[in-house]
């Protein structure tokens, strides 16, 4: 069976585009917002913000790989509440913006 930790996580891969907070993953879970948290860096070392952040990265790479859509709506679809924190989050994790990394990773 899966432990509490997993348990956060598959919340996590299952909602990641949709508003989350730490209160709504821990009870999801059956937990404090404070215990999951604690629980959660220990077991995959890494913030349970930082988990949601990564997901919705990958979830906006592959849009703006396989789409046409604007970056506004891919920003939205993958979970981000705001184009300037995508665009913050997204320069973080991948080192150039959404529409660089669309550039170069476009085929042809």
């Amino acid at each position: 069976s899966l432990s509490k930790a997993d348990l956060l996580a598959c919340h996590i891969a299952q909602h990641y585009a949709e508003p989350l907070t730490a209160e709504d993953i821990a009870k999801a879970g059956g937990l404090h917002p404070n215990y999951a948290m604690n629980l959660f860096r220990k077991a995959f070392g890494t913030t349970m913000n930082d988990f949601i952040t990564q997901h919705r990265i990958s979830h906006a790479q592959r849009l703006l790989v396989t789409t046409s859509d604007p970056v506004i709506e891919i920003a939205f679809a993958s979970g981000f509440q705001s184009l300037s924190r995508f665009n913050e989050a997204f320069k973080r994790a991948c080192g150039c913006s959404p529409r660089e990394y669309r550039q170069s990773h476009r085929a042809g």
